[in-house]
This record gives C-alpha cells, structure tokens and sequence, in this order.
C-alpha cells in the first residue's frame, strides 16, 4: 500500500508530480521563445516586401 505522501503526488493519469522548473531554466526559455519571435517577425517581413518569395515565378 502507497504511503500518503507518494498518493498525494501521484495525478490520477498516471504520471508524477513535476517540480516547479528553476528560475536559471525559465528565464533561459523566455529568451529562447523571444528570439524565435523575432525570426518568425523578420521572416513575415520579408515575405510581405517580396524580398523572399513564397512561390517563385
């Protein structure tokens, strides 16, 4: 029989409770997703001023 504490972590789909990610990995994520949306914003721009085409021709 499961002691109290490891039912109080267990999630009824089965999985674990996952610690709250540290302060070093989230600010690290934050950055990542930032710069991922400035290319995204870069390649927008370019395709709406044609200097990349889409469908060449």
């Amino acid at each position: 029989m499961p002691d109290e504490e490891e039912g109080r972590l267990g999630r009824p789909d089965g999985h674990r409770y996952d610690a709250p990610e540290s302060e070093e990995s989230r600010v690290g994520k934050e950055w990542t997703y930032a710069v991922l949306g400035l290319l995204v914003l870069l390649l927008l721009v370019l395709v709406a001023t044609g200097t990349v085409q889409i469908f060449p021709g």
